[in-house]
C-alpha cells in the first residue's frame, strides 16, 4: 500500500518531533541531579569576630569526601570562633582551619564529619564562553532573619564569559578570573560555581560587582543614588585552586577526580528537626554577637522550639532551647528546656550547671547548690561550674567557699578573667585587699593585651586603681624622728 505524501509528512515530522522529545527529559534529569549534587556539598559558614561584634558570612564546598571544605580566605579571616552548617543540619563549631591564603583570597577547612561528604569534582578546564553555569551559596541569610525561613542553599543561574585577568588580593599579582553574568549576591562568596554541562566545579565564586545608580525625580533632577547590582561577578578558576590545594599538600591531584554522590534528599520529622535546630543555632550565635538582640533570640526559641517538639528526645535541641530562653529572662521555660535535656543525658555537667544557674535565677538556691555539685561530681574540672557556685557563694556570704571555688575555676583554666576577677572581689570582701591586688596585677601581667571579653581586664585595672592608695595609705612608715 502506497501512502499519500501527506501521511508521509505526518509521519517524519512525528518521528522528528520524538527524537527532540528525548533528549529533553535527558537534560531535564541531569539538571536536578547537579543542582542536588551541588546543593550537598555546599556548606554555609558563619565566622564570629567577638571583639568586634562583628560577623562575616559566607559559603563552601567539599572536594573530598573526608571533609575538607574550601572557601575564600576573607569569609573566614580575623575570626575568634568559626562554625559550619552542613546540607542545612549539622552544626560543626570550630573546625580545623588549614591553610588561609589572604593574597589569593583562599581557604581550606577540614571538618570532622559524622559521614562522608557530598562533594563535586574540581574542573581540569575553565569553562567554555557561554557555557551555562550555577552558583550556590546563602546569599540571603536576611530572608531568615526577617521571614522565618529555615536554612537553605539558592541556586542562581547565569553563563561563563570567559575569562578576565585581574589583580591578586594582595599582592596585585596578575590573576586570572572566570567573569560570569549572573545575580549573584553577597553571601555567594566561597560558594562553587558548577558547569551544567560537566556538572564539575569550574570555579569558586569570589565577588559581585556592585554600582551607584542615580536616582531621579519625574523631572528628571537627581534625587540621591542607590546601590544596584550589575549582574556581573567573578569566580577563581578550578584549575587555580588545583594547583593551590596540591602546593600545600592539602589533596593530590587524584582524590579530586571521583565525586562522592549525594543520596535522595530526605523528608521527615527527622530531617525538619535537624534543619530547624540549625536555623535556630545560626540566629542563636547572631544574637549572642550582636550583645543579645532580643528580636533574633526570639527568632532562635521559636526554631528550637519547633525542632524540640518534632523531636522531644535530642537533648541537645531542649539544652538549646533552655539556653535562648535563659537569655530572654525566662527562666521558668529554660528551666523546664533543662530537666527534659536531662531525662537524656543525667550525667552531663555543663548541663547540669546550666540547670543550676536556672534554679538560682527562680529562687531556689538550694536546689541551685545541689545542682552545682553533681555537675562537679561529673566534671570536677568544670570552668563553669567552679565560676557559678563561687558567685552564688558570694552572694549569700559564704566568702571562704567562694574563694576555694574561684581559685578551682583558675585551676581549670588560668585564662579565665571573670574566674579571675571574682576571686579578687571576694578576696576584697574577706577584708584581703593585698590578696585581691596581688591576684589582679598577677593576671593581668601574665594575661598580656587581648580582647577585654566582658569587660573583665577593665575592671580588674579599676580595682587595682582603688585599692592601691588604700593599701599604701594603711602601711606604716619606718624611719627615725626628725
Amino acid at each position: 500500500m502506497i501512502e499519500s505524501p501527506a501521511k508521509v509528512m505526518v509521519r517524519l515530522l512525528t518521528t522528528v518531533l520524538l527524537l527532540l522529545a528525548v533528549p529533553t527529559f535527558a537534560v531535564a534529569g541531569s539538571r536536578t541531579e547537579v543542582y542536588r549534587q551541588a546543593k550537598g556539598a555546599t556548606a554555609l559558614i558563619v565566622a564570629v569576630n567577638d571583639a568586634s561584634h562583628s560577623i562575616s558570612l559566607g559559603s563552601g564546598f567539599f572536594v573530598d569526601s573526608d571533609g575538607l571544605l574550601i572557601t575564600n580566605a576573607h569569609v573566614v579571616e580575623d575570626h575568634t570562633r568559626l562554625f559550619v552548617y552542613v546540607r542545612d543540619q549539622q552544626v560543626y563549631p570550630a573546625p580545623q582551619v588549614l591553610v588561609v591564603d589572604a593574597d589569593l583570597d583562599l581557604a581550606a577547612l577540614r571538618i570532622p564529619l559524622k559521614d562522608k561528604a557530598t562533594t563535586l569534582i574540581l574542573a581540569h578546564r575553565p569553562p567554555e564562553e557561554g557555557e551555562d553555569v550555577i552558583a550556590v551559596g546563602y546569599p540571603r541569610i536576611t530572608d531568615v532573619l526577617q521571614m522565618g525561613f529555615v536554612l537553605h542553599p539558592t541556586v542562581a543561574s547565569g553563563h561563563a564569559n570567559g575569562i578576565a585577568p585581574g589583580r591578586s588580593r594582595m599582592n596585585g599579582r596578575t590573576t586570572p578570573f572566570i567573569q560570569t553574568t549572573s545575580n549573584f549576591n553577597f553571601g555567594n562568596s566561597g560558594g562553587p560555581l558548577v558547569s551544567l554541562q560537566t556538572h564539575e566545579a569550574v570555579g569558586m565564586v569570589v565577588h559581585t560587582v556592585p554600582y551607584l545608580e542615580r536616582a531621579k525625580d519625574r523631572n528628571g533632577a537627581s534625587i540621591g543614588s542607590v546601590t544596584m547590582k550589575s549582574g556581573i561577578g567573578y569566580s577563581i578558576p578550578a584549575t587555580v585552586i588545583r594547583q593551590w590545594l596540591a602546593a600545600n599538600r592539602l589533596a593530590p591531584d587524584s582524590t579530586l577526580r571521583i565525586p562522592q554522590k549525594s543520596g535522595e534528599v530526605e523528608y521527615g520529622a527527622r530531617q525538619d528537626a535537624n534543619r530547624a535546630f540549625a536555623t535556630g543555632h545560626l540566629l542563636h550565635t547572631l544574637a549572642m554577637v550582636l550583645q543579645q538582640d532580643a528580636d533574633l533570640l526570639g527568632l532562635a526559641a521559636y526554631h528550637y522550639q519547633s525542632a524540640a517538639t518534632l523531636r522531644p528526645d535530642a537533648p541537645w535541641i531542649t539544652r538549646n532551647l533552655g539556653l535562648v530562653s535563659a537569655s530572654l529572662g525566662q527562666w521558668d521555660k529554660a528551666l523546664r528546656a533543662y530537666q527534659q535535656a536531662l531525662q537524656q543525658t543525667p550525667n552531663d555537667s555543663a548541663l547540669l550547671a546550666d540547670m543550676a544557674l536556672a534554679w538560682d535565677r527562680t529562687g531556689n538556691r538550694e536546689r541551685a547548690l545541689e545542682s552545682y555539685r553533681a555537675a562537679l561530681q561529673a566534671n570536677p574540672r568544670s570552668e563553669l561550674a567552679h565560676n557559678n557556685l563561687g558567685a552564688l557563694y558570694l552572694r549569700i556570704g559564704r566568702l571562704e567557699e567562694a574563694i576555694h571555688e574561684f581559685g578551682q575555676a583558675l585551676n581549670c583554666n588560668a585564662s579565665s578573667a571573670i574566674a579571675s576577677y571574682n576571686l579578687g572581689i571576694s578576696l576584697e570582701a574577706k577584708g584581703l585587699r593585698e590578696d585581691a591586688l596581688t591576684a589582679w596585677e598577677t593576671f593581668l601581667r601574665k594575661a598580656g593585651q587581648g580582647p577585654d571579653m566582658g569587660g573583665f581586664r577593665t575592671k580588674m585595672r579599676e580595682g587595682i586603681a582603688r585599692l592601691k592608695p588604700v593599701i599604701a595609705k594603711a602601711q606604716p612608715v619606718s624611719g627615725s624622728p626628725q
